[in-house]
């Protein structure tokens, strides 16, 4: 929809039409507004301009003298609320961090690209480029879409605003359209990368029989402020679900990128991170091994539970993980290996061991030799 206005600058009077349209949105003060109908003529340069690569780096360079705006409203009065004042319908993060992101590398590199369109704005303008304003991230519960989100928003030093769902979405008939446009026009006062996290909870397809005509509202106005959404921030929909959103919704978005379950190198490193050296590498890989097919936030769960029973109980991490994998996992190929780990160098019995796992004394004394064979 965006692309196409912005083809009509390339008709005859496109450039007459461009200048009207620039002085109605400048006189209203919106300075994002200003930067999107620029976006536009960089990308669809009227034809009676006698250079365009000229006029894309003028009005480039015009953007960018331009005083910079990086803080949007912080003050609590400023973030909009429900219809009756209760509740901010959204937050704002000032320093985002995302440092102990793991994602596998084709994932890595589609991050790497969307922090590289906005580090290289001028040359993509002067392409007639537009950097990517939306993009869409699918994938299972616990992958780390959130978390990506914030590294984002880190790599670029721009504030993180993320809607927050159970406020936006208000039982009063009509108002959970407006809530959402509201946390968008807030979040246009300024760059910054905008999470709309649970996205197919406001962009369903419009064809639910039960709905009564609230959630066509909503994917209507939806729609019409993706096509608003300004180049100079990033706009971020996560999703655990993208088959149900609307197909008008999903085609709004530049990017798609979806994330799944962390393999082997994603699950060793994420362990040997959270490890911080607590955890011998033998035990974190042979943990790796045993939470395959789980999520990021399933194992950090995890982890996080035995750093706490680990100060609980005056005893060291390496020993309660350990313990844990034992009584977890009584099963599998590396539950010998953990078995010989906790006999030898933990110093836990047989009979301590085949307690925790549920097997037989015999059972664990086999295990053990067959590992100390394998070894």
């Amino acid at each position: 929809m965006a692309a196409s206005r912005a083809l009509i600058y390339q008709e005859p009077g496109g450039l007459e039409r461009a200048l009207v349209d620039l002085v109605r949105v400048g006189a209203r003060g919106h300075a994002a507004g200003v930067r999107q109908l620029a976006g536009r003529l960089m990308r669809a340069v009227p034809p009676t301009v006698s250079d365009a690569a000229v006029f894309r780096t003028a009005i480039h360079e015009a953007l960018a003298a331009a005083a910079p705006t990086h803080g949007l409203r912080f003050d609590s009065g400023a973030i909009p609320a429900d219809v009756e004042g209760t509740y901010s319908l959204a937050s704002v993060d000032a320093m985002p961090v995302g440092d102990e992101l793991v994602v596998d590398e084709r994932v890595a590199a589609q991050l790497r690209e969307v922090v590289a369109e906005r580090e290289r704005l001028e040359e993509l303008a002067r392409a007639g480029v537009s950097a990517s304003r939306a993009v869409l991230f699918c994938g299972p519960p616990g992958v780390g879409k959130t978390l990506a989100t914030r590294w984002i928003a880190q790599q670029l030093e721009l504030p993180l605003v993320t809607l927050d769902l159970a406020s936006v979405v208000s039982s009063y008939l009509g108002s959970s359209g407006r809530n959402i446009k509201a946390v968008l026009e807030f979040a246009k006062t300024g760059p910054c990368v905008l999470l709309l996290d649970e996205f197919d909870a406001v962009a369903k397809r419009r064809d639910d029989d039960t709905d009564i005509g609230e959630l066509k509202r909503i994917v209507n106005v939806i729609l019409v402020e993706l096509d608003r959404w300004p180049e100079t921030s990033l706009l971020v929909a996560a999703t655990n679900h993208p088959q149900l959103l609307d197909e008008a919704v999903d085609r709004r978005f530049d990017r798609v990128i979806h994330f799944s379950l962390p393999g082997d190198v994603e699950r060793r490193a994420l362990l040997r991170n959270a490890s911080s050296g607590e955890v011998s590498v033998e035990v974190t890989d042979l943990a790796a091994d045993m939470w395959d097919g789980h999520s990021h936030s399933v194992i950090m769960r995890f982890w996080d539970l035995c750093r706490r029973r680990a100060i609980l109980h005056d005893i060291t991490t390496e020993e309660v993980v350990v313990g844990e994998l034992i009584a977890q996992f009584p099963a599998g190929g590396s539950r010998s290996q953990l078995w010989r780990i906790a006999h030898e160098q933990l110093g836990m019995s047989n009979r301590k061991i085949a307690t925790l796992a549920g097997v037989s004394h015999p059972t664990v004394a086999t295990g053990i030799r067959q590992a100390k064979e394998n070894t």
